[in-house]
């Protein structure tokens, strides 16, 4: 699993973020971030670019 961070840059959704760091995670620690963003209130959704 990878964490991206990143900037916005301008006026939001005319020019794309600045990607600033990029974290790999390795399985049992991602699945640990994982528990904790579940924890957190946040859930999964379907990806914007599938086609359904």
């Amino acid at each position: 699993m990878f964490i991206d961070s990143g900037r916005i840059l301008g006026v939001l959704g005319k020019e794309p973020p600045l990607m600033t760091t990029r974290e790999e995670l390795k399985v049992d620690k991602a699945r640990d971030e994982w528990k904790k963003l579940i924890a957190q209130g946040w859930r999964r959704t379907k990806p914007v670019w599938e086609d359904s």
